[in-house]
């Protein structure tokens, strides 16, 4: 049994997510707490302060709060980067995207007397979210104890497995154009009740397809309990998730470098300017706020 759990766990054990890409991650889609947080704005104007209206201020307000106490856990001195923390890792990050989008949804929904989503349906999805788990993990340790997972890799080394896997990586970056080029034609020629089955069904793929994360789980409770600490060549540590100080900037020559200021007639302008312009950002926020 020993050997079939080893082969699930290193199915893939050079990929996982860095420190790096959990400083970056929440930056990278700041759009979507912006989105929500204009939302709730809006909300409150319209119907006032209620559960509904406060729902995707609050909502992205505590998702944010966990997400940056994960990171800070994981970065923090205290954490040993051991090499099974690489699979709790990645398992978190598939549950944090599903209840973003899963909350980005319900910000579209609840505060509105005319959803994009209806609430019940919403709702049917987290009780459908967690038996899809049950469903997948079971099926997960099902395939360790058919030692499906010692073929699979075996099929991974192959010529043809690796020529598939160049292919389908050369293409998936082409992918976003191929999305927004569909979005387009669909709304320009398919009816709404066609889009709106189409945006259904893509925010439902959004929130279930980071639940394949959740292999990570299994792996993770593997080593725990077989106790597997390393991989296959002997590395017990994560060391994508290890801090790593900036090197000292080496100087070659020992000369001192004159700063050049800018004239102070100069500065004057540029912060005029820049006041300026966050004073118009701002009437045009309210305004516009405003104007709903």
């Amino acid at each position: 049994m020993r050997e079939k759990v080893r082969d699930l766990i290193y199915l893939d054990t050079e990929r996982y997510t860095s420190l790096d890409n959990l400083r970056v991650f929440y930056w990278g889609i700041i759009i979507l707490p912006f989105f929500m947080v204009l939302i709730g704005i809006i909300s409150i104007k319209m119907i006032g302060v209620c559960w509904r209206s406060l729902f995707p201020i609050v909502s992205i307000a505590v998702w944010s709060v966990l997400c940056w106490i994960f990171v800070l856990t994981i970065q923090s001195k205290k954490t040993k980067k051991t090499f099974e923390l690489r699979f709790l890792v990645n398992g978190i990050c598939g549950v944090f995207l599903s209840s973003l989008w899963w909350i980005f949804a319900a910000s579209f929904s609840f505060p509105t007397d005319t959803p994009l989503f209806e609430p019940d349906f919403l709702l049917l999805i987290l009780p459908l979210y967690l038996l899809f788990t049950v469903i997948y993990i079971a099926a997960i340790i099902l395939g360790v104890h058919k030692g499906i997972y010692g073929k699979i890799r075996e099929k991974g080394r192959s010529r043809t497995f690796l020529m598939i896997s160049a292919y389908a990586g050369a293409i998936l970056p082409g992918m976003g154009s191929v999305g927004m080029n569909m979005s387009r034609l669909m709304r320009a020629h398919a009816s709404e009740r066609a889009q709106t089955i189409a945006v259904t069904i893509g925010i439902v793929l959004l929130i279930f397809l980071p639940a394949i994360a959740h292999i990570n789980f299994v792996q993770y409770y593997y080593c725990k309990k077989y106790g597997i600490t390393c991989d296959e060549d002997g590395n017990e540590t994560s060391p994508k998730l290890e801090h790593k100080p900036k090197a000292p900037k080496r100087r070659a020559r020992k000369i001192k470098k004159v700063k050049k200021k800018l004239p102070l007639e100069v500065r004057i302008l540029i912060g005029i300017v820049c006041t300026c312009a966050a004073i118009f950002l701002a009437l045009l926020i309210i305004g516009f706020i405003r104007s709903i």
